[in-house]
C-alpha cells in the first residue's frame, strides 16, 4: 500500500473518529455549540437534497426546500433538543436503509439487493448458489437495519441518553464495519471460485446502485 494511501486512510480515520466523538458529546450535552447541530443535520439533509434533486419532481423539490428553511428558522429550538436530531437520524437512516433492503426479498433470489450488487461485479447470470448466498446477504442486512433501529428506539426512550448516543453515534459503524468484515471472510469460504472483491469495493458498489437508483 502507497504512502499516499495510507496517509488517506490515516486522515479519514482521524476525521471520521472526531465527527462521531463530536456528535456523541452534542447529543448528551444540555447546551451543545451550533455546529453540533448542523452537523447532526448534515447526513440527513444532504441526502435529503440529493434525492430530491435526482427526483425532478417540483413538488418533492419544494417540500425539501421547505423543511430547510424551516429548520433555519428555528435552529435555537433544535440546539435544545439536539438528541432528538441524532435519534431521528439514526433511526430514520436504519429505517430507510432495512425497507431498502427489505423490500427486494419478496421475489426470487436474482431480486435481492446482494445479488443485483454482485451482477454489477460478475458477469450475469449468476450461478443458483452464489444467488442464494447474495439473498441471505440481504436477509442480514436486513435484519441489522431492523433490529439497530429497535434498539436504538428503545435505548433513546427508555435508557439513559449517555448508552443510547454510545450505541448510536460510537458503535453504530464499529458494527457496520464488523458485518462487511465478516461478510467478505464468509464470502471468500463459501464462494471459494470467485475473484473476491474488497470490502472498499462492495461499499462503492452500494453507492453506485443507490446513485443510479435516485436517478431512475
Amino acid at each position: 500500500m502507497a504512502a499516499k494511501q495510507v496517509l488517506r486512510w490515516g486522515f479519514g480515520a482521524l476525521f471520521g473518529a472526531a465527527y462521531l466523538w463530536l456528535g456523541h458529546q452534542a447529543a448528551i450535552a444540555n447546551d451543545p455549540p451550533l455546529i453540533s447541530l448542523l452537523i447532526g443535520l448534515a447526513p440527513l439533509s444532504t441526502s435529503a437534497v440529493v434525492l430530491a434533486w435526482h427526483s425532478r419532481s417540483v413538488w418533492l423539490q419544494s417540500l425539501c426546500a421547505a423543511c430547510l428553511l424551516g429548520m433555519l428558522l428555528n435552529l435555537d429550538f433544535l440546539r435544545s433538543n439536539t438528541a432528538w436530531v441524532y435519534y431521528i437520524q439514526h433511526a430514520g437512516m436504519h429505517t430507510m436503509l432495512g425497507i431498502m433492503f427489505g423490500r427486494t426479498l419478496g421475489k426470487d433470489d436474482a431480486t435481492a439487493l446482494c445479488a443485483r450488487l454482485s451482477s454489477m461485479v460478475y458477469a450475469p447470470p449468476l450461478d443458483a448458489h452464489h444467488l442464494r448466498y447474495a439473498r441471505n446477504v440481504t436477509v442480514v442486512w436486513t435484519l441489522y437495519f431492523a433490529g439497530a433501529m429497535v434498539i436504538s428506539s428503545l435505548l433513546f426512550f427508555f435508557g439513559p441518553l449517555t448508552l443510547w448516543s454510545v450505541f448510536a453515534n460510537l458503535l453504530t459503524p464499529v458494527l457496520i464495519g464488523a458485518i462487511f468484515v465478516v461478510e467478505y471472510l464468509t464470502r471468500r469460504a463459501a464462494l471459494p471460485g470467485l475473484k473476491h472483491v474488497s470490502i472498499a469495493h462492495s461499499i462503492r458498489l452500494y453507492r453506485e446502485y443507490s446513485e443510479r437508483s435516485n436517478k431512475d
